[in-house]
C-alpha cells in the first residue's frame, strides 16, 4: 500500500465519468468468458492477508478477466489515500456486479509485500462486515481453513449462532462446520463469528428513535 498525492485524488474523481468504460469492461468480460472449467478435486489454499473496502476500481481500456487472469492494469483504491496496483497476467475474479459504483464492492487479496498474487472482488454488505464460507480447519496462529480454501485470520474469541449451545470454536469447526456460514469484520481484519446452518441471526444493533413531539 502507499499513499498517493492529494492531486491526484482529486483529479481521480473528475475523471471518473471516463473511467467508466474500463470499469463496465471488467465486469462484462468477466462474466463472458465464465466459461465451464475442469473440475478440481482439490482447492487451492490462499493466504488472505486483507480484506477491504473498495472506494474506487481503475482499469486500462478493455482490461478483463480472461480464464481468472486479468488482461490490463487495474487499481484499486481502498479509501481516498490508500490503493493497490494489480499487474497484467495477476490471477483473481469478480464476483461484484456494482463494480462500476463506488464504494459497493470489497477486495480480498493474497499479497507478497505490495506485489498483489492473486484478488477477489465480492459484494460489500452492512455493517462493515463480509459473509464468507464455513470453516473447515483451524490451524496455528489463529488461522482459520474455509471451504473455499481461503486461509483467514480469526479472532481469539469467535461468536457461535446457533440454536443449540456450543462451547467452543474448535466444538463449532468439528461438530456444526458443514452448511454454515462465517463472519469476517473490516475493521478487525478478522472472523469474529460463524453461524450454524439454518440459524436465523437476529440483528440487534440499537437504532435511534425520535423523540415524540410535545406540540
Amino acid at each position: 500500500m502507499r499513499t498517493f498525492v492529494t492531486w491526484r485524488f482529486w483529479l481521480t474523481l473528475v475523471a471518473l465519468a471516463g473511467l467508466t468504460f474500463g470499469l463496465l469492461q471488467v465486469t462484462k468480460d468477466d462474466g463472458a468468458s465464465a466459461a465451464p472449467k475442469p473440475v478440481q478435486t482439490r482447492t487451492q489454499e490462499r493466504q488472505i492477508d486483507l480484506i477491504a473496502p473498495v472506494f474506487l476500481v481503475q482499469a486500462d481500456p478493455a482490461t478483463a478477466i480472461v480464464n481468472g487472469v486479468t488482461t490490463g492494469r487495474i487499481q484499486i483504491r481502498v479509501d481516498g489515500f490508500r490503493y493497490m496496483n494489480i499487474q497484467p497476467g495477476t490471477p483473481g475474479e469478480n464476483r461484484c456486479a456494482a463494480l462500476a459504483d463506488l464504494a459497493s464492492c470489497v477486495v480480498a487479496v493474497d499479497l507478497l509485500g505490495e506485489a498483489v498474487l492473486w484478488f477477489s472482488l465480492l459484494p460489500a454488505e452492512p455493517r462493515n462486515e463480509v459473509t464468507l464460507p464455513s470453516v473447515v480447519e483451524l490451524r496455528d496462529n489463529s488461522m482459520a481453513l474455509l471451504s473455499n480454501g481461503w486461509l483467514v485470520k480469526h479472532a481469539d474469541v469467535v461468536s457461535r449462532n446457533c440454536d443449540d449451545d456450543v462451547p467452543s470454536f474448535s466444538a463449532f469447526v468439528r461438530d456444526h462446520a458443514e452448511g454454515s456460514t462465517t463472519t469476517f469484520s473490516l475493521d478487525q481484519q478478522q472472523i469474529t463469528s460463524v453461524t450454524c446452518a439454518g440459524t436465523v441471526v437476529v440483528d440487534t444493533t440499537p437504532r435511534a428513535t425520535v423523540a415524540p413531539s410535545n406540540r
